[in-house]
């Protein structure tokens, strides 16, 4: 059955993250303003072989080479593409598409803009596609699954309060929005700017 982990943690404005922790004395104003957020805890990263046998798994008549094959195409496609100013949609998943990241604070005359020193980035985006039976945007994704605290999955209880190397604690969205792209939400005051 499918699941999504997840362990509590505890942050506050300005605050990248605190995991809720006893042996950690908290600051009284941190307390004041902190309040309590479930982050998904992701338990493998599975690499472009492991999802072509994992495709292949599903009865497809094409072999893990191939199945790789199409993938590796397909991601050096999508970003040809994308760096040809176009969307990439596939229908039932959502759209990839290209922003800046500028450099904080922009520039205040329109004589000393230049692309070359304000862009510091290009980022990948992705927006879910909503409007399939099998959406996964925000909230229809969430109507599919189940959660599991990380703390029940163990004797140690604490394990929910420990960070694990691979965890990315900006990547869901914490407050409760729509996440329909943008940057993926990110946690109060982690400066996830779009």
């Amino acid at each position: 059955m499918s699941k999504i982990i997840y362990r509590k943690i505890r942050t506050a404005p300005g605050v990248k993250q605190y995991l809720d922790d006893e042996k950690t004395q908290v600051n009284p104003q941190f307390e004041a303003s902190s309040a309590y957020y479930a982050q998904a805890v992701t338990l493998e990263t599975l690499s472009l072989r492991d999802m072509a046998k994992h495709i292949t798994s599903h009865g497809s008549p094409f072999t893990v080479d191939v199945v790789i094959g199409v993938l590796e195409a397909f991601r050096t496609c999508l970003i040809e593409q994308m760096l040809e100013s176009k969307k990439v949609k596939v229908q039932g998943l959502g759209t990839f598409y290209v922003t800046i990241a500028n450099k904080e604070g922009g520039v205040k005359d329109l004589e000393d803009f230049n692309i070359n020193t304000l862009a510091t980035g290009l980022r990948l985006r992705f927006l879910p596609e909503g409007a399939t039976e099998e959406s996964i945007s925000s909230k229809d994704f969430l109507k599919k699954a189940k959660f599991v605290d990380v703390a029940t999955l163990t004797k140690d209880k604490n394990v929910s309060d420990e960070e694990t190397e691979d965890d990315d604690i900006t990547g869901g969205d914490n407050n409760g929005g729509d996440n329909q792209g943008g940057n993926g939400g990110g946690l109060p005051g982690s400066g996830g700017e779009g």
